[in-house]
């Protein structure tokens, strides 16, 4: 139970830096599509498409990066954590990659999220 919680307040926290990257970072793009599932609770599809991405998100911090932290255990210490930087990034892409909505134009759009992207799951955990 305790589990499930945690996970809702992961995707609420990443669906709120996503709609604050959507709002604030130029660059960063989101196409509002209405979802079968969530149509149905009579949400605007803008919002359909926050709650979406940030499920999207919290899966891929959920299961991908610890993963990726144990195989860059080395290079996180050597760089004294800054490489979780890089694996935010890395996880903002593919992100991008699987949401056909998402769209990040340029590095600095990438590197401004993945920071906001970090800092909302770092205050959930």
């Amino acid at each position: 139970m305790r589990f499930l919680l945690k996970f809702l307040l992961r995707i609420a926290a990443n669906a709120a830096a996503l709609f604050v990257a959507v709002r604030y970072l130029p660059g960063f793009h989101l196409a509002p599509r209405a979802f079968p599932y969530l149509d149905a609770a009579g949400l605007p599809p803008f919002w359909q498409t926050v709650i979406i991405g940030g499920l999207v998100l919290a899966l891929l911090n959920a299961f991908l990066k610890p993963l990726l932290k144990l195989v860059s255990f080395p290079l996180i210490l050597v760089t004294f954590g800054f490489f979780h930087i890089v694996i935010n990034l890395l996880i903002l892409a593919l992100a991008d990659y699987f949401l056909a909505v998402l769209a990040i134009e340029g590095f600095a759009a990438l590197l401004a999220g993945s920071i906001l992207v970090g800092i909302a799951n770092r205050l959930v955990k």
